[in-house]
C-alpha cells in the first residue's frame, strides 16, 4: 500500500486539487449542465429509465458511470468525486503519452477557470477520445478493445462517438482482418445498449430524443438558431483551421483524427463552456510536436502559474461572494454555495412545498426535484430541443392530458430577453393560458389546471 501511494502520490494530489476546485466553484454550475447530469445519474440510481422516465438528448454512459457511486451515497459530492477520478485518469493517460508536456493542460484548465473539466457527458466523451489515443499509441494491436472503446465513445455522446469511428476506417480499410476485429469490438457495447433499450421499452423514445430530436436541438440552439457568440465562433473556426493544417502536414498521425472530433463539442452551442472542451483537444494535438522548449521548464511554469492563478481566483471570488455550506439542501448538503443563492433556494423550496406534487417549470426544476427526493421527469430539463422531434408540441399535448395538476412557473425565466436563453417558453405560455393562477410569491406564479 505504501509503495503504491509513493509511486502515485502525484495523481493523488491531482485528484484532491480537482475535487476541491470542482466543489469550490460548483456554485457557478448549479443551474447548468453539471446539475442536470447529476440529476440523470440520481434518477438512474433510483431505478428510473432514461428516455422513458426523463429526457436527455445524449447517450447515457456518463449517467450510468456516475450512478454507480450514487448507489453507495446519493449526493452531489459523490458525483464530484467520480468526476475528479475521471479527470485524474485522463491526466494519467496524457502523462504516459506526452510526459511533462502534459502539464500544459493545467494552463488550459486555469485559463478557462476549470470549466473545461466540469462534470458532463461531454467530458466523458473527451475522456474516451484520450483513452483511444492512448491505446492507439501504446497498444495498437488491441483491436477488439479499441473497437469496444469506440463503441463506448458512441455511448458517451452519439455525435462525437460516431465520428470517432472514422480514424479506424481511414487507416485500416485495406486491412480487413484488423478492421473486422475493431468492428466486432465496437458492436458489443452497442448491441448491449440496444438490448437494454428493448428490455425497458424505450427504444422509440431514445431514437426520438437522441437521433430525430437532434434536428430540433440543432435548429433551436446555438448556431442553428442564429444564437452566435462571435468571439467564440471565430475562436473555434481558427482552431479548427489550424487543426486541419496540422492534419495535412501530419497525415499519418491518428491522434489528430481523433482530436478533430472534438470540434463537435462546440456545435451547435459555440459558447465559453463548449469551446473550452474543444480547446482541450486543440492543445493536446500540439503536445507531441513541442521540441523547442524543455519539458521540465514547461512543467514548472505550468504548475507555478496555475497555482498562483488559482490563489488569485480564490481571493477574487471570496471577495465577490459570501459562501456557505448547503447543509439544508437534501442531496446537495456537502457543497459550497453562494450564501445569497443558498438562502434563496431555501425560500423557494419552503414556498413550493405548500403545494403537493407541484411541477416546477423553469431552470430551478431539476434542483427542486433533487432537493425533495422526487423522481426526475420530462419537466426537469425544459429547454428547446430536449423533448425530441417537434418536442414542444409533444410536451403541450402531454400537458393537455393532465388534470388537477399544480404548476409553478418561473416568471424570471419566462421574461428573460437573452437571445441565448434555452428555456422553452412556449410550454410555460400554454400552462399560463390554460390554467388558473392561484398564488404568486418570489419568482414563481402558481397555476392550477383542472
Amino acid at each position: 500500500m505504501k509503495k503504491t501511494i509513493k509511486q502515485n502520490w502525484w495523481y493523488i494530489i491531482v485528484f484532491i486539487i480537482i475535487f476541491i476546485m470542482l466543489n469550490f466553484l460548483g456554485f457557478r454550475h448549479n443551474y447548468n449542465d453539471p446539475m442536470n447530469n447529476y440529476g440523470f445519474a440520481y434518477a438512474i440510481a433510483r431505478g428510473e429509465i432514461p428516455y422513458l422516465d426523463f429526457n436527455t438528448v445524449s447517450t447515457p454512459l456518463f449517467a450510468f458511470y456516475t450512478s454507480l457511486g450514487l448507489h453507495l451515497f446519493n449526493n452531489y459530492v459523490m458525483f464530484l468525486l467520480e468526476q475528479s477520478l475521471l479527470v485524474t485518469i485522463t491526466f494519467y493517460f496524457l502523462y504516459q503519452l506526452f510526459g511533462k508536456k502534459s502539464f500544459l493542460m493545467l494552463l488550459v484548465t486555469t485559463f478557462f477557470f476549470y470549466v473545461n473539466i466540469i462534470a458532463t457527458y461531454n467530458y466523458m466523451c473527451f475522456f474516451m477520445l484520450i483513452l483511444l489515443i492512448y491505446l492507439e499509441n501504446k497498444y495498437p494491436n488491441k483491436d477488439y478493445f479499441i473497437g469496444f472503446c469506440i463503441g463506448l465513445a458512441l455511448l458517451s455522446k452519439q455525435t462525437v462517438g460516431f465520428f470517432a469511428m472514422i480514424p479506424t476506417l481511414l487507416f485500416y480499410y485495406k486491412n480487413i482482418y484488423k478492421l473486422g476485429k475493431r468492428l466486432i469490438g465496437f458492436s458489443i457495447p452497442c448491441i448491449l445498449f440496444f438490448i437494454y433499450l428493448l428490455m425497458n421499452h424505450c427504444f422509440y423514445q431514445f431514437m426520438d430524443l437522441c437521433v430525430f430530436g437532434l434536428f430540433d436541438f440543432l435548429t433551436n440552439n446555438g448556431i442553428g438558431a442564429g444564437q452566435l457568440e462571435y468571439r467564440w465562433l471565430i475562436f473555434t473556426i481558427i482552431c479548427f483551421i489550424i487543426m486541419i493544417a496540422m492534419l495535412i502536414k501530419h497525415k499519418r498521425d491518428i491522434n489528430i483524427y481523433y482530436l478533430l472530433c472534438g470540434v463537435l463539442f462546440a456545435i451547435p452551442i459555440c459558447d465559453y463552456c463548449h469551446c473550452a472542451m474543444f480547446f482541450n483537444c486543440f492543445v493536446i494535438m500540439f503536445l507531441p510536436y513541442i521540441h523547442f522548449v524543455d519539458e521540465k521548464w514547461i512543467a514548472s511554469f505550468s504548475y507555478i502559474f496555475s497555482v498562483i492563478a488559482s490563489i488569485i481566483l480564490f481571493i477574487v471570488v471570496n471577495h465577490l461572494f459570501t459562501f456557505t455550506f448547503t447543509s439544508k439542501l437534501h442531496h446537495l448538503n456537502y457543497n459550497i454555495h453562494g450564501e445569497k443563492d443558498y438562502y434563496r433556494d431555501l425560500q423557494y423550496n419552503q414556498f413550493l412545498n405548500q403545494y403537493p406534487d407541484v411541477i416546477v417549470v423553469g431552470y430551478f426544476s431539476m434542483k427542486y426535484d433533487i432537493m425533495n427526493n422526487r423522481d426526475i421527469t420530462y419537466f426537469d430539463v425544459p429547454f428547446h430541443g430536449n423533448f425530441g422531434y417537434h418536442g414542444n408540441q409533444k410536451m403541450i399535448q402531454r400537458i393537455e392530458k393532465m388534470h388537477n395538476q399544480t404548476f409553478a412557473i418561473s416568471k424570471e425565466d419566462c421574461q428573460v430577453k437573452d437571445k441565448f436563453d434555452q428555456f422553452a417558453k412556449e410550454i410555460a405560455d400554454y400552462i399560463i393560458k390554460n390554467s388558473e393562477k392561484i398564488d404568486s410569491k418570489y419568482e414563481f406564479d402558481i397555476y392550477y389546471k383542472k
